[in-house]
């Protein structure tokens, strides 16, 4: 009787051990980038910025990175931005914006742009109604889209605030920000806020920010610790003493927290003249999320 007892457990740790091995499926895991790109016109020629060259290199880095979902900055010069289109397009099917782009008149447009892999459909936009000296040479605001990602929605937002300004204005155009989310805030659907805020993080200003808008930030995983780092980056001045965080993805649960969440800098390079390798005198930021 025990003889049998002792080989049916024999049995049965044979039979369960390869079940009990086999690893679990990693979740799927969401990659949002957003990339302030300074495609700014051609013929701001005395900044130096060589944007056809660059546009060239850009879209080759982020295939390679396996980025879902792209929201530039600064994507202005029409030129340009139709080479990157045509370098992401086949990998980026779904394209929205640039916000406040209109025929009529001399102004800019947003410089808000977003590629997908993932089905993504425009929501809404809005053009800031304040801005100060060369800001209002470009009609800066934000862009709203929904994307759909493992039969889940996700409302992604791109924004590019103002450059200068004073506290006031900021403030004035994340309350803009804040209206825009709101309405279209559903319950179960998270909303990522991305883009060149222009504020500083851990400043009063950022703190107000989050606090009126109801956003999650959280700490930058890596070496690299700051967005506009005038110490590294070969596109800014040299100042070591210039480094910040004034770029975000931040995270708007509306009832549905994500399991993980990962934020990341990162620096795309790559020779293009003999004093320059960063394509961009932004770091960009990487959203890892799983659900």
């Amino acid at each position: 009787m025990f003889l049998r007892i002792f080989l049916i457990l024999i049995w049965l740790c044979g039979s369960l051990a390869p079940a009990l091995a086999q690893p679990k499926t990693p979740k799927p895991e969401l990659r949002v980038l957003s990339y302030n790109i300074q495609m700014l016109p051609r013929w701001i020629a005395h900044l130096g910025h060589r944007p056809l060259l660059r546009a060239k290199l850009i879209p080759e880095k982020l295939i390679a990175d396996s980025i879902d979902v792209i929201v530039f900055q600064e994507a202005f010069d029409k030129k340009c931005m139709r080479i990157i289109r045509s370098l992401l397009i086949q990998h980026y099917p779904y394209v929205v914006g640039p916000a406040n782009d209109r025929k009529a008149g001399i102004k800019l447009n947003s410089g808000v742009m977003m590629f997908s892999r993932i089905p993504l459909k425009l929501v809404d936009q809005i053009d800031f109604r304040e801005c100060e000296k060369e800001d209002c040479f470009a009609r800066k605001g934000a862009l709203l889209a929904e994307a759909e990602w493992q039969g889940k929605s996700i409302q992604i937002m791109g924004t590019h605030m103002e450059a200068g300004g004073t506290p006031e204005l900021k403030t004035t155009q994340f309350m803009e920000i804040n209206e825009m989310i709101r309405k279209h805030a559903r319950e179960g659907v998270p909303q990522l806020l991305c883009g060149d805020f222009n504020i500083r993080k851990g400043s009063e200003l950022y703190n107000t920010m989050r606090q009126t808008i109801g956003m999650e930030d959280g700490p930058l995983s890596g070496e690299l610790q700051y967005t506009a780092d005038h110490k590294l980056n070969d596109m800014c001045p040299y100042d070591p003493e210039d480094r910040k965080v004034i770029d975000f993805i931040f995270y708007r649960a509306n009832g549905a927290p994500a399991l993980f969440i990962d934020r990341e800098v990162k620096r795309y390079r790559q020779r293009w003249n003999k004093k320059h390798e960063d394509l961009s005198d932004h770091m960009a930021l990487l959203m890892r999320l799983r659900f």
